[in-house]
């Protein structure tokens, strides 16, 4: 289900600012392009890659199961920036892992993983809502 991203802008520095495409959305996330990565050449501005992506969460915030699941009442799957790389993640839930609790939302193509634990996969299909201190971008 992951969508390529198309590398758009990239600070000289990982950890640094890594801008995407993906299905002609703009998204900014820390460069974590190159951590890991040793027998594959560097990526450069224009490549096509299939991303993979953590959060930090805001440890300020009250995030429970509540204010996750009520987060999103319009049903949206999209990422609404509201920061150079923290924003308001809207989408529904695709994945459950039932033996280590991750879970994963399509927010419009880009599958994040929720800042809550969850092994029911009754709830694959549910639309929640969350803040994003800072999405970083891995390569798959």
């Amino acid at each position: 289900m992951t969508n390529k991203a198309l590398l758009i802008g990239i600070d000289d520095d990982e950890g640094g600012l890594a801008l995407l495409s993906i299905k002609g959305v703009e998204i900014g996330a820390m460069n974590c392009l190159g951590y890991g990565i040793y027998d594959t050449p560097y990526l450069t501005i224009g490549s096509w890659f299939e991303p993979t992506f953590s959060c930090l969460f805001d440890d300020d915030l009250d995030v429970d199961w509540h204010t996750v699941f009520e987060g999103n009442p319009d049903q949206e799957t999209r990422l609404h920036r509201i920061g150079v790389w923290s924003y308001r993640a809207l989408g529904r839930i695709v994945e459950i892992d039932e033996d280590s609790g991750p879970a994963l939302a399509d927010c419009g193509g880009c599958l994040i993983p929720l800042p809550i634990t969850m092994y029911d996969p009754d709830y694959i299909g549910a639309y929640v809502g969350f803040q994003i201190s800072r999405l970083n971008v891995w390569r798959k």
